[in-house]
Formats: structure tokens, C-alpha cells, sequence
């Protein structure tokens, strides 16, 4: 079987391979997902875990082309976009074309490009899930996407790329090395009942898979930070280290706005975890203070 770097690396040529040639130029999580499978034998996670670590280490971007809508039954729909200037002005161009036409086909008028997006920007989510709403989405990421690649050129070259994908693989085999404990009588009955009472957990058998940080990056990545909040609120995540991590990757991803302009849209969500775990943090530091004992004059 392929090296899980070889595979990785199939994917991202696969992605630009797409978005050059493709039938619809921008594959997406409907169908591309389920193609790696089969091209790889690998399993589905297996495939959305290396697009995370392309995601990481600058070969794609992705987004929302259909952002999830809960309360229309919407399912969210990913597009991924290989990160190279000269293919994303290809694409760019492209959407261009196609949006146009969508914006006269739906509503019968004729406009410029950029007259569109000044027109719709505001109106994504009234256009969700159409094939308007679908291109309006894509051509407001990948002009956000070009601008990222012309600020940080240095940072979405081959060799940067490579160098940082074999330091992320690395990092993460590593993160399912066993490590042995000499476990106390204590700390196994302990062990044997907490295994009784969340055996069932989804969270329970993540965290026996990956660690708590691992699982965390991921939803960083996705910027699911509504997911984070609520593994804090319903008691799956209690410990400081969790805690004092979550809050300094907050305060890194706040220092990137600039750079990332996803991470815009998610400021008030990031303000709101970062300062929840704070609160937790600082309640646990009260609770490990020693009380203090009065003792009689």
C-alpha cells in the first residue's frame, strides 16, 4: 500500500487536476471524497483526515460552496481549490464566465462580475444551495484565496509545502505511539469505571483513538468552533491543559486574521470561546488554591 505522504500528495495533484480540467472545476465533498476511496482503498476518514493535513500545510484551500443551514434541512457541501496563484487565476476566470450566465439565467439581467458580488455578497444565504449561490460562494473565496497566496508567496511554495507536510505526518503518527504506564490498583478500578459509564461515548472512543489536541486541531481547521464550545458545555472537555490550549490557539488564530480571511467571519465566536475557557480556567485555579484555616489568637 502507498505511503500515506504519496497518497496525500495524489490528492492535492488530483485537486488540480480538477480545477484545470475538470467538468466542474471545483471538486467537492459530494462526490470527491467517495472517488479517493475507491482511487486509494482508504477509508472516508482516512480521506478527510489528508485533506485536513493539505488544508494545513498550504497545498489546498477549502469552503463552504452550500454553507450548512440546520433549520432548511441543508447539509453543508465543501469545495477544495489547490493553492497556487496561476490556478487560482485560471479558476478565478472561469467562475467569472459561469456566474454571469447563472446571474442572467436566474434573473434575466446582464451585469459585470464585480457588479454581481456588489450586488449579492449580502444575499448568500438567500441564494444558498442554488447553483447562483454556488458560484457566488466560490468566486468570493477564491479572490479571498488569491489574495492569501500573493501576501504569503513564500509560504505556497513546493519546498515550503513539502518540508511542512512531511513534519505534519510525522508529528501525527507519532501522536499514536503507545505508551506504557504502571497503572496503581487504584487507577485501574478507576480506569474499569470510567470505561463502564462511556463506553457508548462518541467522545469517549474519539479520545481513545486520538488525543484530545489532535481531535481540537481538526476542529480548528474546519474553524468549527461552535463544535469546541459545546464539547466545553457539556462536560467532555474538563481539563486545564485542554483549556489553557484552546485559549492560546485563540489567541494565535486572532494574531492571523490578515492572513486568513476566513477567520473574519468567526471573530465573535473565537472571542466568546477564548474568554469561556478563560472563565474555566480560572475557576479551576480557585479550586486547587489551598483553603485557609483560622487558627484561634
Amino acid at each position: 500500500m502507498p505511503s500515506n505522504v504519496k497518497v496525500i500528495q495524489d490528492i492535492a495533484n488530483q485537486i488540480k487536476e480538477d480545477n484545470l480540467r475538470g467538468k466542474e472545476r471545483i471538486p467537492t465533498s459530494e462526490t470527491f471524497i467517495k472517488k479517493m476511496v475507491q482511487t486509494h482503498d482508504r477509508g472516508p476518514d482516512e480521506i478527510k483526515e489528508m485533506l485536513e493535513q493539505l488544508k494545513e500545510t498550504h497545498h489546498i484551500f477549502s469552503f463552504f460552496v452550500v454553507n450548512p443551514d440546520p433549520s432548511l434541512f441543508v447539509q453543508g457541501v465543501e469545495g477544495y481549490v489547490f493553492a497556487d496563484q496561476s490556478v487560482l487565476n485560471d479558476l478565478k476566470h472561469n467562475i467569472e464566465n459561469k456566474l454571469m450566465q447563472a446571474y442572467e439565467s436566474t434573473l434575466f439581467k446582464k451585469k459585470s462580475y464585480a457588479q454581481i458580488l456588489r450586488e449579492l455578497a449580502t444575499k448568500t444565504k438567500e441564494y444558498n444551495n442554488t447553483e447562483l449561490g454556488r458560484l457566488l460562494n466560490s468566486g468570493m473565496m477564491v479572490d479571498d484565496f488569491l489574495r492569501i497566496v500573493s501576501s504569503n508567496a513564500f509560504e505556497y511554495t513546493d519546498n515550503w509545502r513539502k518540508e511542512k507536510l512531511f513534519k505534519l505526518v510525522r508529528e501525527e503518527e507519532n501522536d499514536f505511539d503507545p505508551i506504557e504506564i504502571e497503572e496503581t490498583p487504584l487507577e485501574v478500578a478507576e480506569e474499569k469505571f470510567k470505561t463502564k459509564e462511556n463506553t457508548s461515548s462518541k467522545w469517549h472512543k474519539t479520545i481513545n483513538q486520538f488525543s484530545t489536541k489532535f481531535v481540537l486541531r481538526i476542529h480548528f481547521r474546519k474553524y468549527e468552533f461552535d463544535v469546541v464550545r459545546k464539547l466545553i458545555v457539556t462536560g467532555k472537555i474538563t481539563e486545564m491543559e485542554d483549556f489553557i490550549y484552546i485559549r492560546d490557539s485563540i489567541k494565535e488564530m486572532e494574531t492571523m486574521k490578515d492572513r486568513d480571511p476566513i477567520l473574519k467571519y468567526h471573530i465573535e465566536k473565537m472571542t466568546d470561546l477564548r474568554r469561556l475557557c478563560q472563565a474555566k480556567i480560572n475557576i479551576i485555579r480557585k479550586d486547587r488554591l489551598p483553603s485557609r484555616v483560622q487558627t484561634p489568637e
